[in-house]
């Protein structure tokens, strides 16, 4: 696979798609963008990642589907997602859960955030372009994120990230293809890993707080969630709800 190395990038998937557009890579053959530093960095909800330089893992994993639809693009993400918490199992890190949709974590810290853009070319997807943002690292990060740490602040060992990103790399293209043969396999497995499933913990929703409890993820990426006082459930699309950590419950009255 290739693999096109930047020290300084605007954003890794960014680049990926003008490599596309352009028409500068093979036609329906994966590559990846990799990154030391990004100065415009993106994540999920629109939010910037902010990352030391060398010290993470900063890349975009481009594939194109055999024939996935785009009504079933959820299943691109369970697999991102699977992919890298089943390398930081491999790796012994502790309690490694996805937080909905598609964030890692360890216990109730942030490791890993993502974002996928996919391309839609009539019924199907044409190519996917997978953002991976993985604290290795790291050992100091800016106060004003609430909740994150690395892999070298959990295990207390310093890491070499040509070798992380290569294991990586490997187990999210087996995991990609895998997830074309058996989505159903997939989903089972993304719900097992899946961070507050049949657990009460706080949420917001439309400004308001309550104490929750997912009751399931559907094949659309649509989440349940159980009021844990009144008994009513939600059904949540992407960026509908949030999940509050212990860090910002602080400023949470009444939790």
């Amino acid at each position: 696979m290739e693999v096109k190395y930047y020290k300084v990038i605007d954003s890794t998937n960014d680049e990926a798609a003008r490599l596309l557009d352009g028409g500068l890579v093979e036609q329906n053959s994966s590559f990846v963008v990799r990154a030391d530093y990004q100065t415009d960095g993106r994540g999920q909800r629109g939010n910037v990642w902010r990352s030391n330089n060398a010290e993470n893992l900063m890349f975009s994993y481009v594939f194109f589907p055999k024939k996935v639809l785009a009504s079933d693009q959820f299943f691109i993400l369970q697999a991102a997602a699977l992919s890298v918490a089943d390398y930081l199992k491999s790796r012994g890190l502790p309690d490694v859960k996805i937080k909905w949709p598609n964030d890692i974590y360890c216990g109730m810290r942030k490791t890993c955030g993502m974002l996928i853009e996919n391309a839609v070319s009539g019924r199907f997807i044409k190519h996917c372009i997978v953002g991976i943002g993985l604290n290795i690292n790291q050992k100091v990060f800016p106060e004003s994120l609430p909740n994150p740490v690395s892999m070298s602040l959990l295990t207390k060992k310093n890491y070499n990230l040509d070798e992380e990103f290569e294991t990586l790399c490997k187990i999210l293209e087996q995991k990609l293809t895998d997830a074309e043969k058996n989505p159903n396999e997939l989903h089972k497995k993304y719900l097992e890993n899946l961070l507050g499933l049949e657990k009460t913990l706080i949420y917001r929703a439309n400004g308001v707080f309550f104490k929750g409890i997912i009751k399931n993820v559907d094949n659309r990426g649509l989440l349940t969630v159980e009021n844990a006082e009144s008994g009513e459930t939600g059904v949540y699309d992407f960026k509908e709800i949030e999940l509050v950590v212990p860090e910002q419950q602080k400023n949470t009255i009444g939790f």
